[in-house]
């Protein structure tokens, strides 16, 4: 059944249950599925619930700081296999087969540390994580099969954020992680033949752009960013950028925009905010803890609004809105009033149902 045009909660505050991060895949059996992270005492379970039937079942349960970032996690689009990280270590399971968790590989190498946010291929065969040691952070890609692991390259600055483009999978989006008003080559691409030392997709500096959460496209091998309502340059909004080096492409303007995500067929995007969108100001000015969800059309840039959410301070607490892969639904995280407990929203995407 289609979701509602007016927001609905799909699960209870009591149950602080959350969506994985947005350049994660958190559907599978072709968006039956939803797989949502729920926090306990001692860490973190996931489970996978029938958004057709309402039926719930736990995938398992994995320990954790439950009071660092959450248990992030990602699906292969045609597999259906889950990798998760947590302590070191990498875990797969299948969403389609729940059974037991198998754990693929752990990171051995002395003060080295694994980033809590992997990426899988579609075909559920390769897993990207950033492992780092110092200063150096390196990118690994992992097979599940066998476990072994490679170094496809090393910065050594802060990156994160990697994530295999889902149009083509040669190509690997990260970032250059750190303050948003001081980092001016956030957007990084790599490619084994085309960039196999990285390369940066826009210098920030002629602008004045702060750019932060990029989402690369399913449609195309290009990738979408915020630049923040904070920048001192403009227009601040939604930007689509190309690694064959064609200017950016300003897709909607805006001036609390936060993160950004995509439909599978790229006719729509979505971001949540920093404040009420219809509020004066711009960034963190005045936004007290509202954050609004909003439709962007990617061919006009004309936005809609869909739903109006709470954010807390931390992770999972931010909206992190999300398409159901046939764009028909949004989904998002809603903050309980005392900033703390959190559930999963969803409303109907009204220009889907318009075509």
């Amino acid at each position: 059944m289609p979701a509602s045009l007016q927001p609905e909660a799909i699960d209870e505050f009591s149950r602080r249950r959350y969506l994985t991060y947005p350049h994660a895949n958190g559907f599978a059996g072709g968006g039956r599925f939803l797989v949502l992270g729920q926090q306990e005492t001692t860490g973190f379970s996931l489970w996978r619930c029938d958004l057709s039937t309402g039926e719930e079942q736990r995938l398992g349960v994995l320990p954790a700081d439950v009071a660092g970032d959450p248990l992030w996690f990602d699906i292969a689009l045609r597999s259906g296999r889950l990798v998760t990280v947590t302590n070191n270590e990498v875990w797969c399971c299948d969403v389609l087969r729940p059974g037991s968790a198998d754990r693929i590989y752990r990171e051995e190498a002395p003060g080295a540390c694994l980033q809590s946010l992997p990426s899988i291929s579609a075909d559920g065969e390769r897993v990207l994580v950033v492992r780092r040691t110092g200063d150096n952070h390196a990118v690994m890609e992992i097979t599940t099969i066998t476990g072994q692991a490679r170094v496809l390259f090393s910065v050594p600055w802060h990156a994160g954020h990697v994530h295999f483009s889902p149009c083509d999978e040669t190509w690997i989006g990260f970032c250059h992680e750190g303050r948003a008003d001081a980092i001016t080559d956030r957007v990084q691409a790599w490619h084994a033949h085309q960039a196999p030392e990285g390369m940066c997709l826009l210098d920030q500096r002629p602008a004045g752009l702060w750019l932060g959460h990029e989402r690369w496209a399913f449609h195309a091998p290009t990738v979408l960013v915020v630049a923040y309502g904070g920048s001192p340059g403009k227009p601040r909004g939604v930007y689509e950028l190309f690694h064959d080096r064609r200017p950016p492409r300003l897709v909607s303007e805006g001036d609390r925009d936060w993160h950004v995500n995509v439909s599978r067929d790229g006719r729509w995007a979505v971001v949540d905010t920093t404040g009420p969108h219809d509020r004066p100001g711009r960034g963190w000015e005045e936004a007290e803890n509202i954050s609004d969800v909003l439709l962007i059309d990617l061919v006009t840039g004309r936005r809609t609004f869909l739903a109006r959410s709470r954010r807390g301070a931390n992770h999972p607490r931010h909206p992190h809105p999300v398409f159901s892969p046939d764009g028909e639904t949004v989904f998002y995280n809603e903050t309980a009033p005392d900033g703390d407990a959190v559930r999963v929203m969803r409303v109907g995407n009204p220009l889907r149902r318009a075509r």
